[in-house]
């Protein structure tokens, strides 16, 4: 799996590791880092900024948990038809410049676009399907809806195979709705797509002391607001693709049991529950066709008797990643 790796991108194992650690903890200090490696301070940062210039590390972001902030995460699935190329960049640019998307992506499959937005009701919902409709109807053979009831976020264990600690997912949109004001949504929107800003440079911006930046940080990060610190990572020079798997079950009480194999498997790094979606939904991050169907096929063999139906698709482009509430985006 390494191997694979190294060879597509040109990255040893030091590379490799380092990714690791900010795919965890995108804030960890170079000391912390260097330590961690057994490497110098120096070597890391002088690994990270050539990652950055390669493309390897498209930047870093804040995980915000959308539910904290009284926000819901919903869901578009679009498959096209008479769409130019043209006219799709269009509809995908749509997405992309408004600050209530948080993710757009690109699909090869049965579906053509995937668009994920942060609205406060059912009702701000309804509207937006509308408006989607009402723009790019004409070019929309199918639209799918649904909303996240959880959302599960996995460590990139795959970066270092010989790890073999527990892996613990991050679950979103199941939080209490917490207190947060004028500054701390100034500061969400400071970290949200640059998560290593030193508190001095979010200071200068939002106005106030190095120390009260720290303090609301960790006070968000109590309260479940901000969830991790995460490395955007481009897949394509790792040599890895992205593929999403949706399965309804014949037996709903293999769920957990499954989420459980979820949380065991190095390439496995989402999985969703939502409300008019399917019964559980995956995806994985694998170095070829043929690992797909592997790691497919081992979750076949341990519950394919509890599963109905699968389908799968492959992500291929992604536009937009961003866990930025746009009150948040207001502020910059």
């Amino acid at each position: 799996m390494a191997n694979s790796i190294v060879a597509t991108a040109d990255l040893d194992r030091k590379d490799l590791g380092i990714l690791r650690l900010l795919d965890a903890d995108a804030r960890r200090p170079y000391s912390e880092m260097a330590k961690k490696l057994r490497m110098s301070k120096d070597a890391v940062q002088y690994r990270v900024e050539r990652m950055k210039e390669q493309g390897v590390i498209r930047g870093f972001y804040a995980v915000i948990d959308p539910s904290v902030l009284g926000y819901m995460n919903y869901r578009f699935f679009l498959k096209l038809r008479g769409a130019t190329p043209e006219i799709e960049r269009k509809i995908i640019d749509y997405f992309v410049k408004d600050p209530r998307y948080w993710w757009v992506d690109s699909a090869d499959g049965f579906r053509d676009l995937g668009v994920g937005c942060w609205l406060a009701s059912a009702g701000e919902f309804a509207e937006e399907k509308a408006k989607v409709l009402g723009r790019f109807g004409q070019h929309i053979a199918k639209l799918e809806e649904a909303v996240f009831t959880a959302f599960y976020l996995y460590p990139r264990v795959y970066l270092e195979p010989k790890i073999t600690s527990k892996i613990v997912p991050l679950v979103l949109c199941q939080g209490q709705k917490a207190d947060v004001d004028e500054l701390d949504w100034k500061i969400l929107g400071l970290i949200a797509n640059d998560a290593r800003a030193s508190s001095i440079k979010i200071a200068g911006k939002a106005g106030v002391t190095p120390a009260t930046v720290l303090n609301r940080m960790k006070a968000m990060e109590r309260k479940g607001v901000i969830r991790q610190y995460r490395a955007m990572i481009d897949l394509e020079k790792l040599g890895y693709y992205w593929y999403k798997v949706e399965f309804t079950l014949r037996d709903y009480s293999v769920k957990g049991k499954m989420l459980e194999f979820f949380r065991h498997h190095p390439n496995i790094v989402y999985a969703y529950e939502a409300i008019g979606g399917a019964d559980l939904e995956v995806e994985m991050e694998v170095e070829s066709y043929a690992k797909f169907r592997e790691v497919l096929d081992a979750i076949r063999a341990k519950f394919g008797d509890k599963i109905d139906t699968f389908q799968h698709l492959l992500w291929y482009k992604e536009h937009k990643i961003t866990y930025l509430p746009h009150r948040a985006a207001e502020h910059l």
